[in-house]
């Protein structure tokens, strides 16, 4: 037959190992077995199992072109991959129920605020009506129980040839000196290994030692540590201690136990699924209650007490591991079970890529349907005064790559509290060039205010800017991608998040600004909020722009006219009265044009006088006093003479009203010198104005038809 077999991950773990071991000894037998996995593998990876390269090694996208018999998913997430593939019969091999290896959801951890839905996800991969090839008899019984399936059950085998009482040690086992042996990988949660090696430590063992696949040199809690070990090395370890300390929460059938009993030594476990394929409590090891850390302690210390006890337990482990069936046995077996999924009717692959999109379908639904229900409950909750039920959680994440196709190996997240500004870094060292960077700054639907965006090259003590965003129109560049829209024209700094996916892009950062290896900072400073709090502060500050009597001015320089707020001051003037408002500034560059923006509200604008100096060389530069001079100066933006026989009064009609005044020379002023601009002016109300003032006030102007309240409405509105 020709077979393949779906892998998640080519790199050390005990499902690996089952398929390896299954796989190479099929192949021997005279079947065409392929490995096909995601991404193409390389010999390293799988080097830790000798029989692996055997293997014929396919990715997903090479096995679309061949033709099978069977084809095996061998973790949840291949079961998706199955229907791409062209076979006469799928089947999945199941070593556990991976839906209990999620963990609760964690607001403080991104990648697992949606745990519940892949657990449901998971989950439902194991009602797909396809033959089923499982490891363990309560896998069998679960399966029947919460799927009405009828699992073929292949037990693990053991390689005799290398797991034996007798061999090399790494060191020679001590009477009367307790070596205990811990387990697993130490990140992955439910196999709880960071609390066995405190609970070995806590009993007093002589020695903790610890094998694991994480890429670990040394731990604060071991004695010694065996890392990422091929598994013929393994049986040395295991002679050389007395006993593993196995708390995992779940497991299929655990295999490193049965490898302990079958090199000298015993066990102590956790009630887990699975220890009783072939553990029984007081025979040949030790088993407590889930959680029952006080008795694992205790048991420990029994042992560390009484050698004779212990060697009892040796002693029955010893049995189990003669009776124990090798590999060669149980790859009769499982070969066995594909014959006879093969007997059985042609699988139907329209079935099965209809039952795979439904999954899809049903993430995605339950993806915006939790995040709808949780927008619903924060804008119910800002409306009602409460506080928001979710805590405020929320995620950047920030990925980049060289061609712009990001995935989730080139990621880092970054939590902040939703209402509140945030600043945010991110530390990139750069391994292409040129690169393209992407955030997705929120997993909420909301409001989101961006003050800055800073990306520098901080090399060598050597801080180049290589892109900075501050002034709203400059977000502009931003590329907007998914769930994610402007909504106010003018101000590009702020943004709707309306589902799951909002991301941008960032312009392409060229290979002339940094080389490989060069450290990039990203800097962004952002606030997001539900709508009803962003739209509720914005009528709260329009109120109070509209009772205050202070408005603001601001001068903005720069030696080509490019005016940013970076180069700019402010200063409150207090409306409905004249006001005289100062500036000083030194001269860094020349010739040097000036901006003011003398209001920041639509109002009428009356000026008096305007004074540019010199005050280094206590010389005028500009002096604008009588009506007829204000001509001299060059209206933009928001900001219209509204009165032709008075061009000293204006109207502010926006947000950026502009006066650009005449350009500083060379001759006028020096780098270094100080300069001074004064301005008298008066902001009045638009109604006040005209309030207080005739409509024939204007000296010399011709009569007109409609009035000039009802022009300044028509400009207003233009």
């Amino acid at each position: 037959m020709k077979i393949g077999f779906l892998l998640g991950s080519p790199a050390i773990s005990g499902g690996s190992y089952v398929i390896y071991e299954h796989a190479s000894r099929l192949k021997r037998k005279g079947h065409h077995v392929s490995i096909i996995t995601r991404q193409k593998v390389r010999q390293e990876e799988h080097a830790w199992h000798s029989s692996a390269a055997e293997l014929n090694w396919l990715t997903v996208k090479q096995a679309r072109k061949e033709q099978f018999d069977v084809v095996l998913a061998t973790w949840w997430e291949t079961f998706f991959w199955l229907h791409q593939l062209k076979t006469v019969h799928y089947a999945y091999f199941v070593q556990s129920i991976e839906s209990r290896f999620f963990d609760p959801p964690n607001p403080l951890n991104p990648r697992n605020t949606e745990s519940l839905i892949w657990k449901k996800l998971c989950e439902k991969t194991y009602a797909c009506a396809i033959p089923v090839i499982t490891e363990a008899a309560w896998i069998q019984n679960y399966l029947h129980q919460h799927h009405n399936s009828w699992p073929f059950l292949v037990r693990n085998g053991i390689r005799k040839d290398i797991y034996s009482p007798e061999g090399k040690t790494v060191e020679p086992r001590q009477p009367g000196r307790l070596r205990v042996l811990v387990e697993g990988p130490v990140e992955v949660s439910f196999k709880n290994v960071p609390l066995s090696l405190r609970l070995a430590r806590r009993a007093g063992a002589d020695e903790v030692w610890l094998l694991t696949s994480s890429a670990l040199q040394e731990h604060p809690d071991a004695d010694r540590v065996f890392s990422r070990v091929p598994i013929h090395e393994t049986p040395a370890i295991y002679r050389s201690c007395d006993v593993v300390l196995k708390l995992s929460y779940v497991e299929g059938m655990f295999g490193p136990p049965l490898e302990m009993f079958h090199c000298g030594g015993t066990a102590l476990v956790y009630d887990v699924t699975g220890h009783d394929e072939y553990i029984v409590h007081d025979q040949n090891a030790y088993v407590a209650a889930t959680d029952a850390e006080e008795d694992v302690v205790r048991l420990l210390r029994q042992l560390k007490e009484n050698p004779a006890e212990l060697e009892r337990l040796k002693q029955g482990a010893a049995v189990t591991a003669a009776a124990w069936p090798d590999w060669e046995l149980c790859s009769i077996q499982f070969e066995q079970a594909l014959l006879a999924i093969a007997a059985k009717q042609p699988a139907s692959r329209k079935y099965l890529s209809k039952y795979t999109k439904e999954l899809y379908d049903l993430l995605r639904f339950s993806v915006k349907a939790k995040t709808c229900k949780e927008f619903a409950l924060r804008e119910k909750a800002d409306r009602q005064g409460r506080p928001d039920a979710s805590g405020g959680h929320n995620f950047v994440r920030f990925l980049w790559d060289g061609k712009g196709n990001f995935n989730e190996k080139k990621i880092q997240f970054e939590h902040y509290w939703s209402g509140d500004w945030t600043t945010l870094s991110f530390t990139l060292h750069t391994e292409e060039c040129p690169i393209w960077l992407r955030f997705v700054p929120s997993v909420r639907i909301g409001i989101l205010e961006i003050s800055f965006l800073l990306v520098r090259n901080i090399t060598q003590n050597k801080e180049i800017i290589l892109l900075h965003y501050e002034e709203p129109e400059e977000f502009r560049d931003l590329l907007l991608e998914g769930d994610i829209a402007w909504i106010i024209p003018e101000q590009k700094n702020i943004l709707l998040s309306y589902g799951t996916h909002p991301s941008f892009i960032l312009p392409q950062i060229q290979q002339e600004h940094f080389c490989l290896g060069d450290t990039l900072e990203v800097s962004l400073k952002l606030r997001e909020s539900s709508i009803q709090q962003f739209f509720a502060e914005q009528q709260q500050k329009k109120k109070q722009d509209e009772d205050t009597q202070f408005n603001t001015a601001r001068l903005h320089w720069d030696g080509e006219g490019h005016f940013k707020r970076k180069k700019s001051l402010l200063q409150s003037y207090r409306s409905g009265e004249w006001v005289e408002i100062c500036f000083e500034l030194p001269v860094a560059e020349v010739p040097l044009w000036l901006r003011l923006d003398p209001s920041r509200r639509t109002g009428i604008l009356q000026f008096a006088s305007l004074v540019v100096r010199n005050a280094t060389q206590d010389k005028e530069i500009l002096r604008v006093a009588a009506q007829e001079d204000f001509r001299r100066l060059f209206l933009s933006g928001d900001l219209k003479w509204i009165f032709p026989d008075r061009p000293d009064i204006a109207l502010a009609s926006g947000a950026e009203p502009m006066l650009i005044l005449p350009r500083v020379e060379a001759e006028q002023a020096r780098p270094g010198d100080q300069l001074q601009l004064v301005v008298r002016l008066k902001e009045y109300g638009v109604q006040e104005f005209f309030d207080s003032h005739p409509l024939h006030f204007a000296q010399g102007s011709r009569p007109v038809a409609v009035s000039w309240r009802e022009r300044l409405l028509r400009l207003i509105r233009c």
